[in-house]
């Protein structure tokens, strides 16, 4: 299996759960007047990344090494990192926010936003390495089961 299919297939399920966790978000304040908050968002990358241990588990057959997960869990949360922008740019654009985003971008200075980058990074990324493996062994242990139901 390519890396690159991995990673196609990684945007794909992120954008599909990045609008899911919107309407969800959207309908429980509006049906609900229950706030989910900034910690919801963090569905975006474990959801994306079980779903990428379970496809590389399904196709090789094996756990993925240490060393591939956690490299490719890195470029999952850059890949995660430019939909959501991407998506927080329409948005504001969309919707008339563009002056809200440029206040906060000024009021937290670079250095702030290099210290919520990192611990954004570090907290998504260990998430990400995480939920990969939990994924691959799922569905490993589903296949075996599955082989084990065939045989007589």
């Amino acid at each position: 299996m390519s890396t690159s299919y991995l990673l196609k297939r990684y945007a794909i399920v992120s954008l599909i759960t990045m609008v899911v966790v919107m309407v969800i978000t959207y309908l429980l304040a509006e049906l609900a007047g229950f706030d989910i908050g900034s910690g919801g968002s963090i569905a975006t990358a474990l959801v994306p990344a079980m779903d990428a241990g379970q496809t590389y588990a399904r196709r090789m057959k094996e756990m993925p090494a240490s060393s591939f997960a956690w490299k490719i869990s890195a470029v999952f949360v850059l890949i995660n990192a430019a939909i959501g922008v991407a998506f927080s740019m329409v948005f504001a654009v969309a919707f008339g926010g563009l002056a809200d985003v440029s206040e906060l971008l000024a009021a937290v200075g670079a250095l702030g936003w290099v210290i919520i980058i990192a611990i954004a990074f570090a907290i998504y990324w260990l998430a990400s390495r995480f939920f990969f493996g939990f994924g691959a062994k799922n569905e490993l242990k589903l296949q075996e089961k599955l082989a084990a139901k065939k045989q007589p």
